[in-house]
């Protein structure tokens, strides 16, 4: 009676087994990415499209008028990057990421990340595009963000933000190098703009510290400076 009893249960268990094994290859069968990669997928839309209304609706609400448009320009480019890659893709993280970190106030990170996408192998040429813009709009928003009421520097910031938001990056680095140079800049600031000078106007800043050391040569020799 035992054994019948054990031999029952055997039974019931492969039946079982099989079973799930059934409804899971059903499942895989009803998407492209599988049941379990489908779920996965839908949870990481989920995420992003979270982020980009919370993103949208902060800066809408920002007492600068100019963040609104330009968060919602952002995020557009986001979406559609994303939705441009594949299930697995690490950029998928990367731009999650970088939504975290702009909305967390963490700008220099999100600097970090965006512009580390460019570095992505195997992109087609209208994801690279789309990669470019999104770097473009992300260091956009981050210096309206931090540099808008600088002392002397209105003028310039809205040259690179508008510079910028249409994709041509030319007109954008005089303004770049004389918001770098403004005498104004607080520690946090410097850090800020010279990474975006070393997207932009690489050598800016090494340019700029050997003027420097330069200068405090000078000054060191007999008969300068004190």
């Amino acid at each position: 009676m035992k054994l019948k009893s054990l031999s029952q249960f055997a039974l019931i268990t492969a039946a079982c087994t099989l079973l799930a094994h059934g409804l899971f290859t059903a499942q895989a069968a009803d998407s492209p990415f599988g049941g379990l990669g489908a779920a996965v997928t839908e949870a990481g839309k989920a995420s992003l499209a979270s982020l980009g209304t919370q993103f949208t609706q902060a800066a809408s609400a920002s007492s600068d008028k100019v963040l609104g448009p330009l968060g919602s320009d952002l995020v557009s480019k986001y979406t559609a990057l994303d939705q441009s890659l594949s299930a697995g893709s690490a950029l998928k993280g990367q731009l999650t990421g970088t939504l975290q970190s702009l909305l967390g106030g963490k700008d220099s990170a999100a600097l970090s990340t965006v512009f580390a996408l460019s570095q992505a192998a195997n992109l087609t040429d209208s994801q690279k595009g789309l990669v470019k813009e999104a770097g473009n709009l992300t260091t956009a928003y981050v210096v309206q963000r931090n540099f808008a009421s600088l002392d002397g520097a209105s003028g310039d910031v809205a040259t690179i933000v508008n510079s910028l938001r249409k994709g041509e990056v030319a007109p954008a680095v005089p303004a770049i190098q004389k918001v770098a140079q403004n005498a104004n800049l607080t520690v946090p600031q410097k850090a800020l703009i010279g990474s975006v000078a070393d997207k932009y106007a690489p050598g800016l800043r090494k340019a700029k510290d050997s003027l420097q050391q330069g200068i405090q040569g000078i000054k060191s020799l007999p008969g300068f400076g004190k």
